[in-house]
């Protein structure tokens, strides 16, 4: 019930925002036309009329998916045209051969200017046979963020709404969920990549707590009993498996609950940084898959 009220509080105050900046990075949902709504988040670079950057599905959901994107822009006729090339990175059991990648057009498009995205959309594989189709709508993230805070003082200026609810829709915290990519227990984090090495870089991202970790890769040793730091602890895996499966176990949980990690893993192509969210014992996996 919670949760529902949050997403839909959510959706609702991305639907009426509007974009004012030079940023491109908008944020929202996508509605399929099962009815389903699913959160939405892109970040679009233009260069000339070529357009690139990458989409997140399901921000923080159990599904997590992250894909690059790449498209046009033409100026002459306000045209944004995009899709989603591949897979960066999933939380979604990687069990079926393919994903669903979305293709779109958003008309009346000009960067800068533009004040909210509403189109419909095209689901295809990666053959170009079709999947399933629906509607997109995003607001900028910074007029989003704005929203939220004037919803939020209104909502904690009434007795109607427990407080409980009112801590869970806390602006700061909401935002923070979605943007920070977190690594939960017993999740499988997929990651698709190219390369034959990937550096891991690790640290505390906050105060320094002694958090400690032991890290294990296709089942051995790698990292035992580190203590994360301030700078960065650098490491390169070499990648001979088609699957390199990297686990993280946290050994404790520091003097500030939980243990909290963050993890960056770069590729030279794709650079993914999740935080662990472990308590003592905990473990999360990250599966590297190497694809053609």
């Amino acid at each position: 019930m919670t949760k529902n009220f949050i997403f839909s509080l959510f959706i609702f105050i991305s639907f009426n925002c509007s974009y004012s900046q030079d940023t491109y990075e908008f944020i929202g949902g996508i509605k399929l036309n099962d009815t389903t709504s699913i959160t939405y988040r892109v970040l679009l670079n233009l260069n000339h009329s070529e357009v690139y950057g990458y989409s997140i599905t399901d921000l923080g959901g159990e599904h997590e998916t992250r894909s690059n994107i790449f498209g046009e822009y033409d100026n002459d006729k306000r045209e944004l045209s995009f899709r989603e090339t591949g897979i960066v990175y999933t939380k979604s059991p990687v069990s079926q051969q393919d994903f669903c990648f979305i293709n779109t057009t958003v008309k009346g498009f000009l960067f800068g200017k533009t004040k909210m995205i509403k189109t419909k959309f095209v689901g295809l594989f990666s053959d170009n046979t079709k999947c399933i189709d629906g509607e997109l709508f995003m607001s900028s993230v910074e007029k989003v963020e704005k929203q939220m805070e004037k919803v939020t003082k209104k909502l904690n200026k009434t007795n109607r709404i427990p407080d409980s609810i009112k801590q869970k829709i806390n602006p700061i915290k909401l935002m923070d969920s979605l943007n920070m990519n977190i690594l939960r227990k017993n999740q499988v984090l997929s990651m698709f990549s190219k390369a034959n090495q990937v550096k891991i870089n690790i640290y505390d991202g906050g105060k320094l707590d002694g958090d400690k970790i032991t890290i294990m890769v296709n089942g051995k040793p790698y990292l035992t009993n580190y203590e994360a730091q301030s700078h960065k602890k650098n490491l390169v895996l070499n990648l001979i498996e088609d699957k390199t499966s990297v686990v993280i176990k946290a050994l404790n949980e520091g003097s500030i609950k939980p243990n909290t990690i963050v993890v960056e893993l770069d590729d030279q192509k794709n650079t993914i940084k999740a935080l662990s969210n472990l308590k003592t014992g905990e473990t999360t996996r990250i599966d590297i898959l190497k694809t053609n």
